[in-house]
């Protein structure tokens, strides 16, 4: 029986190697069954809590083998890989091996492809290796991969390492911070980490630096303001460290450098003060040969370069975040240190106002006239590149593939349209306007040519991953365009991408900024016809447990001790749906009390149905007034132009209330406006000047309390 299993697993994987020769080397087409032939090699991950430094604090972290990054694996083509990964955390956990072709419940995606490693608990993975070239590992689990959990793959092809100087590069971003309340501070829209990069984009330096125009266009159209990267950093890592110092090398030797973005959300620009890079490989796989000043690798993407090593003197590669808030350091060579020059600070205010310039419409698809082999599918002429003062010369149109990578002109085709979509007002990311939890699921059948067809509608760059596949990324070389597995789409860019369907079971698609994943930026892709996958089959509604986490529910709160008043709000919310309380109690006793219940109910979320109460008592109050109110009301919320919250609401005796308001009003870096007003003609007008992310010194005067101020503490 046993003997049978293992026949038709065999069998079950035979069409990656069909998969893996069409696309990757003629050397691995032969059939998978004799795979597990090869040389055996095996190892031991331990996973487990630790305790790290990186910024002069202690802070809890995920490490593999007692390091971060975990210990390079090493394989060569045509081995057999088996990998015991020890889970000795409190919680489960999982590995995806990243880029690798393998059997599908090998691919390590809890209750999608491989079942969840449990507490104390190992799980075996075994899988040949059919391909060559610079991988990585990291957890596929809520935000483990944040806290440390990956570590880099490195595969030799059949015919052995060669004789050039080598050394594998792990980039990687750590925040002090948990990586859930990273998440949480995204969801309730603080902009801390705005105010740390110094990317706030105020009032005042708009207007001292003569964007009031822009600034005033950009809220009038509900945009929120223009940002690089979500989350701030205190360290940038390359295997570990601020800087790597590689001195025992040889002068006028070349070096091979195996460079693996393992961050969690940032970009980086490379580039070397000892003349250009070389790039020779993209996501594992050779490229023709192509010198740039400076490299852009999107989170995930893996590229092979070689640099030459100096004579008597010290260089520098410098890796910068995109939205240069940071960098990290190799020093190659030995002598006279030669710094690598420093990027220049973004100009946010002008990116908005090139943001403002763009034709908001996109791409007219009928327009594109595909030909049949879709050559010259890639739309070239986006309306902006925003950095492209920084980016210089670095694009895909670079890479182009040593062998055709055509496919079978005899297979259907299907076609595949995906908007690329989000909510920064709320930090929701999608396809299609739809997150993972609504619509999970995108159908493909073997034996096809399956197209994408991506159009950023974002103000974002998104590095979207396909599991299981390469796939072409059509660029100007046409039948040479190169093979990848992730790929960085631009904002308001167009990018098609295809593949032939030589699989089965399902297959997860989505953007590898793991706080976009995480808020729903994400897809299952599945093949037709399929048999069950027998690691699932005692876990009950497997696909329902991964795909509901982005609909997770969020607290936050807000409380103003003020002199003479204490002023409060709270929100426990999800993406469709959000419970409100808010209160203002003076010091005499008198209060007021609101809750609600809210439905978002359009995809921008600008339009709500609210239901909730109303409870007041001042002493001296009337009933059935404004100051002595108990009351249920139903009404709708809708957010105008310039972000102000507009309210209509009626209650349960007949009486009707109009809101307006305005929250956050970013008058400079750190100083912020807000306002009230309703036609109970009660009106509020108050600021708060941020100190760290938590408090704030804050002031404000209630028509119903009066002027007072205090401090704010924000949860």
């Amino acid at each position: 029986m046993k003997s049978l299993l293992i026949l038709l697993h065999l069998l079950s994987f035979s069409t990656f190697a069909q998969h893996a020769g069409h696309q990757m080397k003629e050397s691995s087409t032969h059939k998978m069954g004799a795979e597990y032939t090869g040389k055996v090699v095996e190892y031991h991950l331990t996973i487990q809590d630790t305790i790290v430094n990186y910024t002069g604090k202690s802070k809890k972290a995920i490490a593999i083998n007692g390091q971060i990054p975990g210990p390079t694996i090493y394989f060569q083509e045509g081995d057999t890989a088996i990998i015991h990964v020890h889970n000795q955390l409190k919680t489960e956990t999982s590995t995806h091996w990243h880029g690798i072709l393998l059997p599908n419940e090998q691919d390590g995606v809890s209750y999608l492809t491989t079942a969840p490693i449990k507490p104390n608990t190992s799980h075996t993975f075994k899988f040949p290796i059919i391909q060559s070239g610079t991988y990585w590992y990291h957890s596929h689990t809520m935000l483990q991969e944040q806290s440390g959990m990956y570590g880099s793959i490195v595969i030799y092809p059949k015919e052995g390492k060669s004789t050039m100087r080598e050394q594998v590069l792990l980039l990687s971003d750590w925040t002090d911070l948990n990586p859930k309340e990273v998440m949480r501070s995204l969801k309730r829209e603080s902009d801390w980490y705005a105010i740390k990069k110094k990317s706030v984009q105020s009032w005042a330096e708009a207007i001292s630096k003569g964007y009031f125009e822009d600034k005033l266009r950009q809220e009038w159209k509900r945009m929120p303001p223009m940002d690089i990267a979500d989350v701030y950093y205190e360290q940038f890592l390359v295997n570990g460290k601020a800087k790597l110092e590689l001195t025992d090398l040889k002068g006028g030797d070349k070096i091979k450098l195996r460079l693996i973005n393992g961050s969690a959300s940032s970009y980086f620009y490379l580039h070397y003060s000892g003349g250009p890079i070389e790039v020779i490989a993209a996501d594992g796989l050779n490229v023709m040969p192509v010198k740039t000043n400076r490299l852009l690798m999107a989170v995930a993407e893996t590229y092979d370069i070689v640099l030459t090593v100096p004579y008597d003197m010290k260089y520098e590669l410098r890796i910068t975040a995109q939205d240069i808030s940071g960098t990290a350091s190799v020093w190659l060579g030995s002598g006279m240190e030669m710094k690598a020059t420093d990027m220049p600070k973004l100009n946010y205010l002008e990116m908005m106002r090139k943001m403002g310039s763009m034709d908001r419409k996109g791409m007219d698809m009928e327009e594109m006239k595909m030909s049949k082999d879709t050559a010259q599918m890639k739309d070239h002429h986006h309306p902006m590149k925003m950095q492209e003062h920084i980016t210089g010369e670095w694009s895909y149109d670079m890479l182009m593939s040593p062998k055709p990578t055509t496919l079978p002109q005899d297979n259907p085709i299907r076609t595949v349209h995906l908007d690329v979509t989000g909510n920064m007002n709320r930090y929701i990311w999608s396809f299609n306007n739809k997150p993972l939890s609504k619509e999970d699921i995108i159908l493909i059948r073997k034996g096809e040519n399956v197209r994408f067809i991506f159009n950023n509608k974002t103000m974002m760059n998104h590095p979207l991953h396909l599991h299981g596949h390469f796939f072409r990324v059509i660029n100007k070389h046409g039948d040479h365009s190169p093979l990848k597995h992730t790929f960085n789409i631009e904002p308001m860019e167009t990018v098609i991408i295809e593949f032939e369907a030589n699989a089965e079971k399902d297959w997860f698609f989505h953007c590898h900024i793991l706080y976009h994943m995480m808020s729903g930026m994400a897809r299952v892709v599945r093949y037709e016809n399929s048999p069950p996958n027998e690691q699932l089959s005692n876990i009950k509604n497997p696909l329902r447990r991964m795909t509901k986490e982005d609909n997770r529910w969020f607290f936050m709160g807000e409380t103003s001790i003020h002199s003479q008043a204490n002023y409060g709000h709270i929100s426990l919310f999800n993406i469709y749906n959000a419970i409100n309380a808010e209160w203002r109690v003076n010091w005499e006793g008198e209060y007021e009390t609101e809750t609600h219940f809210v439905r978002y109910l359009d995809n921008k979320q600008f339009l709500k149905a609210v239901v909730g109460t109303d409870i007041r008592l001042r002493e001296k109050g009337e009933e059935n007034t404004k100051d002595n109110r108990k009351v249920i009301h139903i009404g709708m919320q809708y957010t105008l132009p310039l972000f102000i919250e507009a309210e209509w609401r009626v209650d349960h005796k007949g009486e009707l209330r109009l809101q307006a308001s305005r929250e956050d009003i970013t008058a400079t870096n750190r100083l912020r406006f807000n306002w009230m007003v309703n036609t109970d003609e009660e009106y509020l007008l108050g600021l708060k000047y941020i100190v760290k992310k938590n408090y704030s010194i804050s002031a404000n005067y209630d028509s119903d309390f009066g002027l007072g101020g205090g401090i704010t503490i924000t949860y």
